[in-house]
């Protein structure tokens, strides 16, 4: 196989004409050391999955694009990198991210004190938001829980966007009261470090 001799700009070079060969080469090469990568962020071998094959995914899409000077693996890292924040940002809207990612993580624990602690916790943030006045608790819900943005939120509801903010600022204030009255800020710090 002669792609394997050539250099990694020769094989970007091959890339950028659509040589399906090339970008198996640099996808062997490579899906280890990004799924290594990505599992360390994301602590879920799921997750990590999906991210590296998404990485290839948007090698292969943009792949016209690339600059055959540029250090392939330190811009699949990027990608990685860029792509493991993204779901770390989304799971703090989405529980069922947020949940696998724990779940793994529990999964070291030698007892299910942690694991414990996790649903106390999301109890305790549940009974923080019931006890939100009901127009507060609604914009809270889409803004935190629909991932709507403020401009999405106030359009949605008919309010002006300083109101939602002001609202979430009012949410969120809330919560962290109740969970700070109720000790389990604490558990939430070391349950959820990010």
């Amino acid at each position: 196989m002669q792609v394997v001799k050539d250099s990694e700009e020769e094989l970007l070079l091959k890339l950028k004409t659509g040589s399906e060969e090339a970008f198996s080469f640099i996808y062997q090469l490579h899906v280890n050391r990004i799924y290594s990568f990505s599992l360390k962020i994301l602590k879920s071998p799921v997750l990590a999955e999906d991210l590296t094959q998404e990485v290839f995914v948007r090698l292969w899409e943009n792949s016209a694009h690339l600059d055959t000077k540029l250090s392939l693996q330190g811009y699949l890292f990027t990608i990685a990198r860029n792509l493991s924040l993204n779901v770390i940002r989304k799971a703090a809207r989405e529980t069922i991210i947020t949940d696998e990612i724990a779940r793994h993580a529990f999964d070291k624990c030698e007892d299910g004190l942690a694991y414990s602690e996790h649903m106390q916790t999301k109890a305790f943030i549940s009974r923080a938001i019931e006890l939100l006045p009901s127009q507060r608790r609604k914009i809270y819900e889409l803004c935190h829980g629909q991932g709507y943005s403020y401009k999405q939120a106030a359009e949605e509801l008919g309010l002006k966007d300083a109101t939602i903010n002001s609202q979430m600022v009012k949410a969120i204030r809330s919560i962290k009261q109740y969970l700070i009255r109720n000790g389990a800020l604490v558990v939430l710090l070391i349950v959820r470090p990010f």
